[in-house]
Formats: structure tokens, sequence, C-alpha cells
């Protein structure tokens, strides 16, 4: 079992990058459905705009105070993965979003009503999808992600209840400041919890068999 544990490691650290990626795809997807963004990244464009702060040096200060407040509970909840989710999807986004868009126009034209909801059921399951993978591998997770994990693990309420709370409360947020809201971030509020379960429980029974945990 020893001589596994460099293998398993890489393994999982090849999970949580993979499942970063999935993530940064799906923002890509809302984007270019333009249906709105996640809770999340709404609120953090709202706050900034309003308080006139750059985008980035505000994430930086708010995933700060997030990381103290949840290191305070459980430091069981941070690693290499947090670095990883904190990093790459921005740099992800803000590459492909053009160059996908630019794809789509010249193959499809204009976004018509139909097609941004097939973009945007596809951004939800690769937003889902990717979350549920990275928060499996047990490196590491973003700030805003340890929320819904820390209560679920501490049985103060499930991760779906948690998370889509958490989702909505960065909904009012997001409202409040006038973030790029849509339909879709209400939708991503609702249900990214849900959605997010199912594929840890599924998760959580592949990782047991590649002795993940």
């Amino acid at each position: 079992m020893t001589n596994n544990k460099p293998r398993l490691f890489i393994l999982r650290l090849f999970a949580s990058i993979i499942g970063t990626v999935i993530i940064a795809f799906g923002i890509v997807f809302f984007r270019l459905a333009n249906m709105g963004i996640d809770p999340a990244t709404s609120a953090d464009v709202g706050i900034s705009n309003t308080f006139h702060w750059p985008l980035g040096n505000y994430q930086l200060a708010f995933n700060a105070l997030l990381f103290l407040v949840i290191l305070f509970f459980d430091r069981t909840q941070f690693g290499i993965g947090t670095i990883i989710n904190m990093s790459l999807p921005g740099y992800i986004v803000a590459y492909f979003t053009p160059k996908l868009g630019a794809i789509n126009e010249h193959w499809f034209g204009d976004v018509s009503y139909s097609d941004g909801i097939l973009l945007f059921i596809i951004g939800m399951l690769l937003f889902s999808f990717g979350i549920g993978v990275y928060t499996s591998t047990n490196l590491g997770v973003s700030p805003y992600d340890s929320v819904a994990p820390l209560f679920d693990k501490n049985k103060w309420a499930s991760y779906r209840v948690t998370r889509s709370i958490q989702d909505l409360s960065f909904f009012i947020i997001s409202l409040i400041f006038g973030g790029p809201l849509g339909i879709g971030t209400l939708v991503i509020a609702t249900l990214t919890g849900y959605i997010v379960q199912y594929w840890r429980q599924l998760f959580k029974k592949i990782t047991r068999k590649l002795a993940f945990q």
C-alpha cells in the first residue's frame, strides 16, 4: 500500500487540475450563453465596480479573509488544490471565452435564445461536474467551495442545502451591488448544490476503490 502512495497522489493531483479546468470551461459556456454567470463571480464584479477596486485585488482580499475564517474551523480543507483552484480558472476563462466566442460566431452566427439555453445547460453540467471532481480529491478546495463541505462535515447542514443558501446569498449581494445577473445566475444558485451533491456521492464510491481517502 505504501508503494502506491506516490501514484495515488499524482492521480489525485491530476484529477484536481482537470476538475478545475472543467469548472473554468463551465464558466466560459455561461458567458457564451449570456444568461448570467455564477453568483460568486457576479457578486465580486458588482462589489469591485461599486467601490472602484480592481477585480483581482478584491477577489484576493475576499478569498484571504474567507480562507482565515475557514482555517479557524478546519485547516484540512486547504492544500495544493486550493492554490490550483485560485490560480487557474481566471486565466482559462479570459483566454478561451473570446476564442470559443469567435468560433461560435463564425460557424453559427449570433446566439439565439435556444442556443443560449443549450450553452447554459452545457456550462451547468461542466461547472457542477468540475466542482464535484476537484472537491473529491481531498487536495484542498477554494475558500468559497470549502464552506459547504465544512457544514456537511460537522453535520450543521447538508452540502446541497448549504451550497444553495450560499449561492442564493451571493445572488442577493450581486443584486444589491449591480453585478452581471441573469436568469441563469438564479438557476446556478438554486441547482448547483444539488447537482454537485450527486457528483460527490458518485466520486466517493470511485475514490474509495482507488484509495483516495
